[in-house]
């Protein structure tokens, strides 16, 4: 082989590497460059999907991963005997609920108080308990270790009070919402204080803008 075509393969092949290059890295770029959306939260663009759990419905049915399929929903992690931040945020809810449906969004939405309280939340409570804010609203709950599936990748902490004796006691948790939509995948969280008016803009953007 010639030196002049040692020169002409040596730059061939630069000039391929330099185009795979830049193939590549405009390829990465696409993918990590998510979108932003200024909502009164966190925005979750690239999430993946959650892990399988299995939980109680307030009708006593399962409920798993596959209720969240085909709908956008509203989660949020608490328990019927909190004294404050819990009925507030479910009275919050529901104006965001009726809020959605003025606006002919809310046909296929759902709304979740997941109970960090097993022990004393049994599905006929919960299931007055969620009722009494909104006939459409929905209660679970479940074993610890099924609950920990669900609240460990969302990053909701809960753990009892310090006066915990008996069937007397408080438990600390987050007070965030986690909207997951209709693949199973977290969108969103809200954290407080959640503004339902906002919060119904919010996921109008977060609709619009999710495939």
């Amino acid at each position: 082989m010639t030196r002049r075509a040692t020169v002409i393969g040596l730059v061939l092949a630069g000039m391929v590497a330099l185009t795979v290059g830049l193939i590549l890295g405009e390829w990465l770029f696409s993918r990590r460059a998510a979108p932003s959306l200024d909502i009164a939260g966190i925005y979750l663009p690239d999430a993946q999907p959650l892990e399988a759990f299995n939980l109680v419905h307030h009708s006593g049915r399962p409920f798993t991963r596959a209720d969240f399929q085909g709908k956008w929903t509203f989660l949020y992690f608490g328990y019927t005997y909190c004294p404050d931040v819990c009925p507030l945020t479910l009275a919050e809810l529901n104006r965001l609920q009726k809020r959605l449906a003025e606006q002919g969004a809310d046909r296929d939405t759902a709304y979740v108080l997941v109970s960090v309280d097993p022990q004393r939340d049994t599905p006929e409570r919960l299931r007055e308990y969620v009722t009494y804010f909104n006939p459409k609203f929905q209660g679970v709950t479940g074993p610890t270790e099924e609950l920990r599936r669900l609240t460990q990748p969302l990053h909701v902490f809960y753990q009892r009070g310090p006066d915990a004796k008996g069937s007397n006691y408080t438990i600390d948790h987050s007070s965030t919402i986690v909207l997951i939509d209709p693949s199973g995948r977290p969108r969103a969280i809200f954290t407080p204080p959640q503004n339902p008016e906002r919060m119904a803009t919010d996921f109008l953007k977060i609709r619009a803008a999710v495939p």
